[in-house]
Order: C-alpha cells, then sequence, then structure tokens
C-alpha cells in the first residue's frame, strides 16, 4: 500500500511523512547512486540510461516512502490493538502520531508525545495504557509503567480499562519478581471479579503462591 499524505488535512500526519521522506533520501539516495554508477561502470548500461535513473531517483523513493508509511500506520494499528488485547478495536485517530513514533522505533519520542498529550487530555486512559506498555516493553521501565496503569485507577475508568489494567499489572509484577504485589493484585482481581473465569484462575494462582511461601518458610525453619 502506497500512502503519500502530502495533501490530508492533518499536518502532523504531513510532517510525519515529510520527515520520513527526507530521511529515505539521506540515507538511500546516496547507496541507490552508488549501485547504479557501479552497474554501469560494469557496463550493464550506458550513460544515457545512468543519467535517466539519476532523474528518476527522487520520484522513485517518493514512491518507497509512501509504501513504508502504509506499513508503519499497519504497525502502528498492530501495537495499538495488542496493548488493547483485542484485535477489533481501531486506534484512537488522537493517538495516531505517537504510535506512529513508536512503530517506527522511536520510543523514547513516542513516549514523550503521548506524555505531552496527556497533558492537554488527562482523562484518556487508554493513552495513559499506551505510554505505560511504551516504558514496559520497551524502554525497561517497569517503575514508569506502574505508575502510569495505577494512575490510571484514579481517573475514573471504565470496567475494560479496569480489567486491562489489573492484567497489566499483574504481568508486570510477575515478569519483575515483586512476589508481594503480585500477590495482592491476584486477590484484588479475585475478590473483584468473583465467579468469573478470570476471577477464579486468580484466586487460583494466588493459593499455589501462598502454599509455595508456606513451603519455603518451613524448608527455612527446618
Amino acid at each position: 500500500m502506497i500512502r503519500a499524505p502530502l495533501s490530508a488535512a492533518d499536518a502532523a500526519d504531513r510532517a510525519q511523512y515529510l520527515a520520513l521522506f527526507v530521511r529515505v533520501l539521506i540515507f538511500g539516495l546516496p547507496l541507490v547512486m552508488v549501485g547504479e554508477s557501479l552497474a554501469w561502470g560494469q557496463g550493464w548500461f550506458n550513460g544515457w540510461v545512468l543519467l535517466l535513473l539519476f532523474l528518476l531517483n527522487i520520484p522513485l523513493l517518493y514512491l518507497a516512502t509512501g509504501f513504508l508509511y502504509g506499513m508503519m500506520e499497519r504497525a502502528a494499528e498492530g501495537f495499538a490493538q495488542t496493548v488493547l488485547g483485542s484485535g477489533n478495536l481501531k486506534p484512537d485517530p488522537a493517538h495516531s502520531g505517537c504510535e506512529s513514533l513508536v512503530a517506527r522505533g522511536l520510543y523514547r519520542e513516542g513516549a514523550h508525545a503521548f506524555a505531552s498529550y496527556l497533558a492537554s487530555h488527562p482523562q484518556d486512559n487508554l493513552a495513559r495504557v499506551k505510554l505505560a506498555e511504551i516504558h514496559r516493553a520497551h524502554l525497561g521501565e517497569p517503575e514508569a509503567a506502574e505508575r502510569l496503569l495505577l494512575e490510571v485507577r484514579r481517573h475514573q475508568p471504565s470496567p475494560r480499562e479496569e480489567v486491562l489494567v489489573a492484567n497489566l499489572l499483574i504481568e508486570l509484577y510477575r515478569a519483575t519478581g515483586q512476589r508481594g504485589r503480585l500477590m495482592m493484585e491476584l486477590a484484588r482481581f479475585a475478590d473483584r471479579y468473583r465467579g468469573t473465569r478470570p476471577g477464579t484462575e486468580a484466586a487460583r494462582t494466588l493459593r499455589e503462591m501462598k502454599a509455595e511461601l508456606d513451603r519455603e518458610s518451613g524448608r527455612e525453619e527446618g
């Protein structure tokens, strides 16, 4: 899919596309020209063809940028769907600029963009969750991720957001080995969703962890 949004109404969309095009030109154009010159030196074509290729390089790189931009947009959508735990939720258009930075591997810049967005939209809990996931999965900052997830609970989360935050906190505490906090979160989840399959599973995991603690305590006493 080739996408060149220079005529789009969204100024941020146009700016990001132009920034990507400039990067492609800076790094790609010299490499392409060197390759074409080497091919001409090997006698693959004459000088007129080489001149024509030089003239076509910028338009072709422009089209290649459109292809890359389309791929990054799809990657950004996939990122949002993964964070939200669903494959059928469309990403919020207000987050598209931030997500596009993340999709291009600019994680720190994406985090700054989400933080700036949240400064003017403090009630956007999904943006807060996405920022937490950037800190956890890409920047290796679990403390920042935990702080953001806990902030969601203070901003009137929807039922879906509550479940999402609870699951992300459980995974965060499990991955970082914070057993005490993990047990507290499991207990909270089991109590809040008692009678549901996820609540029952949380209660079972909590019982197993308590039993393991009892066995460890017994070995230490022995």
